[in-house]
């Protein structure tokens, strides 16, 4: 069997620095980049039991999905009993797929730790999500992680500046700590051959479908040890009605990881997007606070462009629940809202059509509301659109772009250029 050892751990202040080795046949998933972890802590005294977590949840899914030997020294208890309970929500949500390998553990040891009751962490990036999370979690004081290397490339400086001033705004407004872990994760391995080689059997990429729920929770396990934390919250990213999503970060999945005496929760699974969007603008009403939202996967500034899908889908979201984008941090949108429809449509796919359904919805309970929104002539359009069905709904092309284009789009057209080309 190709196997996996983690033979070092170099624990220095605030780094964690892993040596591992690969045989042969596994060394193209790896792309000889260093992975190393920045804590915003000294962790020197922190177990390499605990140590080992973090990297242990990155290579799993590799080692399952290789048949391969993960080899490490130590390991927490708790976490090493919980390794089945994952594997098995992995094995339910890919059924066709066979997840194979094991652990081989040198020595396994109790962690256990006198806890603060009720202190807790939550993941924090800025999105509908986990802001959703923060308040629904307020009055437990939740310290907000999060990770540098994540969305934000482990190397941007710049974007990672921007980003965490307005995470840092809502640390300050709301009186929470806020610490930074700064990870190398996304690029120790290589995501591009892992996806090649599996996406198509996951039927998803490897970092939404595989990598990133338990990879995510694996580096607050030596945080939580440091600081004796009860509880860490993860916001989800789908919900029931979406039917059977293939995402690494699932309650299945999420809810069986434990650490020492820390336990994680997957919060806010029963609520689709648009009614965590609701339930965000009615905590604003009540209390007249604008958490701001940080949405945008196009950026790498660390601010919303306000003219991609998922600032689209949450700017109309914010609009159809009666609130202003613009005091949720979208300060760009108004510039932009001409170009809605097209940048939309362009992008629909199957996933995607779930998302717009329930804003159609919000639309159609709130339409005499939403008439009086300025842009009513840009997002009306939604209430005919019919989701079910994406293939009928047509892009609308302005006339300045020509009326070859936007004929097109229709059968006819194609079937008379085609005869014209047999004329000639």
């Amino acid at each position: 069997m190709e196997e996996i050892i983690l033979s070092r751990i170099d624990k220095t202040e605030n780094t964690l620095f892993y040596e591992f080795h690969v045989t042969e046949n596994l060394e193209r998933f790896f792309s000889g980049k260093s992975f190393q972890i920045q804590y915003p802590d000294n962790i020197e005294m922190i177990p390499d039991s605990i140590a080992s977590i973090p990297f242990v949840c990155s290579v799993l899914p590799i080692v399952w999905l290789t048949d391969s030997v993960l080899t490490v020294s130590e390991l927490d208890e708790s976490f090493y009993n919980c390794i089945p309970e994952v594997k098995n929500g992995y094995e339910n949500m890919y059924s066709e797929t066979t997840f194979l390998g094991k652990i081989k553990v040198e020595k396994i040891i109790r962690c256990d730790r006198a806890q603060e009751s009720n202190k807790c962490a939550m993941f924090y990036s800025g999105g509908v999500d986990s802001v959703h999370t923060l308040i629904n979690h307020i009055e437990e004081k939740p310290t907000l992680l999060t990770i540098w290397g994540s969305d934000i490339t482990f190397d941007n400086q710049k974007g990672w500046n921007n980003l965490y001033r307005a995470l840092k705004e809502v640390s300050d407004r709301y009186k929470l700590d806020l610490k930074t872990i700064h990870s190398s994760f996304r690029v120790f391995d290589s995501e591009r051959e892992l996806d090649k080689t599996f996406s198509e059997s996951l039927k998803d990429g490897w970092w939404h479908g595989v990598k990133h729920g338990i990879a995510l929770l694996g580096h607050a396990a030596p945080y939580a040890y440091l600081h004796n934390l009860e509880k860490i919250y993860i916001a989800s990213s789908n919900c029931p009605e979406d039917g059977k999503v293939r995402c690494a970060s699932n309650p299945a999945i999420d809810n069986k990881v434990k650490f020492a005496n820390c336990q994680v929760f997957h919060d806010g699974f029963e609520c689709n997007r648009q009614k965590k969007i609701k339930n965000i603008v009615h905590y604003s009403d009540k209390t007249n606070d604008y958490p701001p939202l940080h949405v945008c996967w196009e950026t790498q500034t660390g601010d919303n462009c306000c003219k991609c899908e998922k600032c689209y889908r949450t700017i109309v979201g914010i609009i159809a629940e009666g609130g202003e984008p613009e005091l949720y941090g979208f300060k760009q949108y108004k510039h932009e809202m001409k170009d809605m429809q097209q940048v939309v449509l362009r992008g629909l796919n199957k996933n995607l059509v779930l998302q717009w359904k329930p804003i159609r919805n919000a639309l159609s309970r709130n339409k005499d509301m939403v008439k009086n929104n300025m842009f009513w002539k840009d997002i009306r359009w939604i209430l005919k659109a019919d989701f079910d069905h994406p293939e009928t709904i047509r892009i609308v092309i302005p006339l300045s772009a020509g009326i070859r284009p936007w004929l097109s789009q229709f059968a006819f057209y194609q079937r008379l250029h085609n005869l014209k080309e047999k004329i000639k």
